[in-house]
């Protein structure tokens, strides 16, 4: 992978998972997506989060490569993100077609970020293990 492609790779994972991040910070506001009558206090501090991580995404994205360790924890949150869902649907606080659209949305981005920093790494090693790090941890 070229150095542009390698770049561009990068900045596609950010822009994704920002997007996903400000969808899931409208989406948080709307009490029937998150299984309650009226708006409770934990789904601003949801929104809030989400709207936050996305703007750090785009920061990152200025740096591409230097900020690529901000990949990992972004991989992390978006599986968490997956869990939440399943156990929310395992309770029964949300219908089963919300489950199938959000888990197919959470293994679409979270297969991209863990592709981009598999590729990061492999990208590293052909490049004779430049400043001693490793995929997307630096």
């Amino acid at each position: 992978m070229s150095a542009n492609q390698h770049t561009g790779l990068i900045r596609t994972s950010y822009w994704v998972a920002a997007i996903a991040d400000f969808v899931i910070a409208v989406l948080a506001l709307i009490p029937a997506r998150m299984g309650v009558e009226g708006f409770v206090y934990p789904m601003g501090l949801m929104s809030a989060v989400a709207f936050s991580w996305g703007v750090l995404l785009l920061i990152a994205d200025r740096k591409p490569v230097e900020r690529k360790w901000v990949l990992l924890p972004t991989a992390l949150v978006v599986f968490l993100l997956g869990v939440a869902v399943l156990y929310a649907a395992l309770a029964g606080l949300i219908p089963i077609q919300q489950v199938l659209a959000s888990c197919a949305a959470v293994v679409l981005v979270l297969a991209l970020l863990l592709y981009t920093c598999y590729q990061t790494r492999e990208t590293q090693q052909l490049m004779g293990r430049q400043r001693g790090t490793f995929g997307c941890g630096g």
